[in-house]
């Protein structure tokens, strides 16, 4: 019974955990960035995404201390995620590549990928801006190697060649909080997006309006649910992470 209930409660607050975190505060990270505090509504989504990292810290507790094998360590005392987590952080780190790099390669480089005809022109302009090669290129390349440290020794123990902090231990906090705080970024924005594509894009998701680039491109509007599945394998990997660091604590 106990091998039953163990699994069922560990998804059952992943999701919850996923839900308050994700869907129910909105778009407030990005609200929070940009300094919009006017909303009524903000200090009902704050509590409800902190209720959200409270839900996820402490499903990640409860699993780290009910795993039924112990914690298997490498060679030089680091130790092995479990093979969940290092399925959900190759995925958090795969989706930014293929689903947002890839295409705004194609683009950058003249190919209509999933472009409407009356939006073609407009991507000879990409190719002489390097903040669209910087940040839309290359940005999810150099997050996606951050984001396998995860899983790798020098997410747990910093390499020695570094001066000064060479083979120190690496704070969790310094690993989870960037994490986060980009899983929330994207996440909450790909749901809020994701939301307003299957129902229907509204003055309320695009009130600058510019909707209209979107009609035909299947290959721009993709682009929103693949923020939402980054957000959520980016909090996934975050949580593997923590996973790893409790069954490494000494007991």
């Amino acid at each position: 019974m106990r091998s039953r209930v163990r699994p069922a409660l560990v998804v059952a607050g992943s999701a919850g955990a996923a839900v308050l975190m994700l869907v129910a505060p909105g778009n407030l990270v990005m609200r929070l960035a940009f300094g919009k505090l006017d909303d009524p509504a903000l200090a009902w989504q704050l509590l409800l995404a902190a209720l959200g990292l409270l839900l996820a810290l402490a499903t990640v507790r409860y699993g780290a201390r009910t795993a039924a094998r112990p914690p298997e360590r490498r060679a030089d005392g680091t130790v092995r995620p479990a093979r969940w987590a290092g399925v959900v952080t190759w995925v958090a780190a795969g989706v930014p590549v293929l689903g947002f790099s890839v295409p705004h390669l194609l683009w950058g480089l003249g190919v209509p990928f999933g472009v409407a005809p009356d939006s073609v022109p407009g991507l000879a302009a990409l190719r002489g801006s390097a903040v669209f090669w910087g940040l839309l290129v290359a940005g999810p390349l150099a997050g996606a190697c951050l984001t396998l440290g995860l899983i790798s020794r020098w997410g747990q123990v910093v390499p020695g060649w570094v001066p000064l902090a060479g083979g120190r231990r690496v704070p969790p906090g310094l690993a989870v909080v960037p994490a986060v705080t980009v899983g929330l970024l994207v996440g909450q924005y790909g749901a809020m997006m994701t939301k307003c594509l299957a129902f229907g894009i509204t003055r309320t998701c695009a009130p600058g309006g510019g909707t209209q680039v979107l009609d035909g491109s299947w290959g721009f509007s993709g682009t929103y649910p693949v923020f939402l599945l980054w957000g959520v394998a980016l909090l996934g990997a975050a949580a593997g992470y923590l996973h790893t660091s409790r069954r490494g604590e000494p007991v």
